[in-house]
Formats: structure tokens, sequence, C-alpha cells
């Protein structure tokens, strides 16, 4: 039995340890608005964090390498830099038609430095085992980590009632893509998705889903199957967010891993609420 005294050290220890792994977990969103006009400019919030879809500072879109809308048709539009509010980046653009757009960015890539032990708690605690397995079979867990990462996230946003197609492949590096109609679901209901990477699906991806207010922590996780396909359940009506990491070993002069993170943010619409029909009078 270990002794309490020694035990709460343990778990300070390993507090300690998960505290310094989350700095480099910090997913960063597309929040599109609640509504949105044809013909009226429209502002979608880049946030960064672990609580979505709240930031814990805020990026700058004019430091995106890429800014893309896609409009209903397929054609490209303009998603401009619109400088930053509170913790928040602002991100805007002027739809000119009805039904889905797409937007998406992609960040410059850069280079992140931690300590084996950092290292080894951001592996296990964002869904990146295998690469936790591989360091110890390689008996490499004492090791620093020199990790170079790039993220690019996706929002749908639905103007009005027309077309568009939400499941549109936008060419990101790494891309969650819906394969039903998420403006078609209800609660209750489940949104299939297939991730791909470098344009082909990624078996194995683990997705976790958020909804505002459910902390730092996902509503629940799941991982791909050979086809890179997994399940979304649809809890509730309102803002939702699908998340995923995908790590890769180059072992370049630079740095010797390179991860990948992507999300995919859009509203479930509430239900329709029918009048009542009319009394009648007797």
């Amino acid at each position: 039995m270990i002794p309490s005294c020694a035990l709460r050290l343990v778990l300070a220890a390993a507090s300690s340890l998960l505290i310094v792994a989350s700095a480099p977990a910090h997913d960063l969103w597309l929040v599109p608005g609640e509504a949105a006009t044809a013909g009226k400019p429209q502002i979608a919030r880049a946030t960064s964090g672990d609580d979505f879809p709240e930031g814990d500072h805020a990026p700058d879109p004019a430091g995106f390498v890429r800014r893309l809308l896609i409009r209903p048709d397929g054609t490209k539009g303009t998603l401009e830099a619109a400088g930053k509010e509170g913790l928040a980046g602002l991100l805007r653009f002027t739809p000119d038609r009805l039904g889905v757009h797409v937007i998406a960015v992609e960040t410059k890539p850069k280079l992140l430095a931690l300590d084996a032990d950092a290292f080894n708690a951001y592996l296990v605690s964002d869904g990146l085992p295998h690469i936790y397995r591989l360091r110890a079979k390689e008996k490499t867990l004492d090791r620093p980590s020199k990790e170079r990462y790039v993220k690019s996230p996706k929002a749908l946003v639905r103007v009005g009632e027309g077309g568009g197609d939400p499941c549109r492949v936008v060419g990101l590096p790494l891309e969650i893509v819906p394969l039903r109609d998420p403006f078609a679901l209800k609660a209750g209901d489940t949104l299939r998705v297939r991730v791909l990477f470098q344009g082909k699906p990624l078996p194995e991806a683990y997705l976790g889903w958020q909804r505002p207010g459910d902390g730092d922590e996902p509503r629940g996780a799941q991982r791909c199957d050979a086809n890179g396909e997994a399940l979304v359940p649809i809890s509730h009506a309102g803002l939702m967010t699908v998340r995923l990491i995908h790590m890769t070993r180059p072992k370049t002069e630079e740095y010797e891993w390179e991860s990948f993170w992507t999300s995919l943010t859009f509203r479930v619409p509430e239900p329709v609420r029918r009048a009542p029909p009319p009394s009648r009078g007797r």
C-alpha cells in the first residue's frame, strides 16, 4: 500500500503534468453568427482555447495563410480579416445569395518544444496514445519533443433556405467533412462525418465534440472506422463543434513531429414552433 503522503505527492505530480500539457492543447474554432442574411455583411469569430466557443486570446486573422469562402454554387468569395474584438479575431464576408456557405482558414506553421512529461501527457489527453506507445516501444519517453503544428478550422453558415453543399470538401490539410446536411438535423439524430488527411480518408482518427457549456472536456469522443468515418450524436439544437488532432513523424532537422488540428463548427437549427390551432367557440 502506498503511504498517504506519498500518494498525495503522486497525485500532485500528475495534476501538474496535466496542467503543463494543457498549454499546447488549444483548439481553434470559427464561430458563425446566429443568423445570416443575404446581402448583409456577416462576422465570424475566430477563437482559440479549450472551453468551446470561448477563447483565452484573440488570434490575428490577418496572419492566417489561407482564408476561404465557398459560396453555395461552389465559387470562391472573399473572407476578410476584420481585426480583433475582446478574445476573438474577426472575419467578415458578405453572402450574395441564399444557401450554405463554407468558411475556413489555415494558420501559419509554428514550432513548439515541450519537455518529455508535458509531451507524453499531451499525447494521452488529446487522443494520440499510438504516438505515446511508439515512444514507449523506442524507450524515448524521457526525451523532449520538437513539434511543428498547423490549424485549419472550418464552419458552415446557412443563409436563408437556399441550396449549397454542406458536404463539400474544401482542401484543408486535415478536414472533417459531414456526410449529410447538418442543417437538416434535430436532437436525437446522428451526423456521419468523414476525416480526410491530405485529401484521403484517415482511419482511426480520434474525434471529439463539444457544445457551449461543456467546459474543457469533450461531450463525447469516438475513433473513426477504416474509412475514416464516425457517427456524432446530436443532443441539442444550437452551436456545436467537432474536432481532432493528427500527428505525423517527418523527423526533419528542425522538428521530429508534425501535428495537424482541425474543427468543424455549425448550428443545428432550433425546432420550428407551430402555432396551436384556434379554439372553436361553442
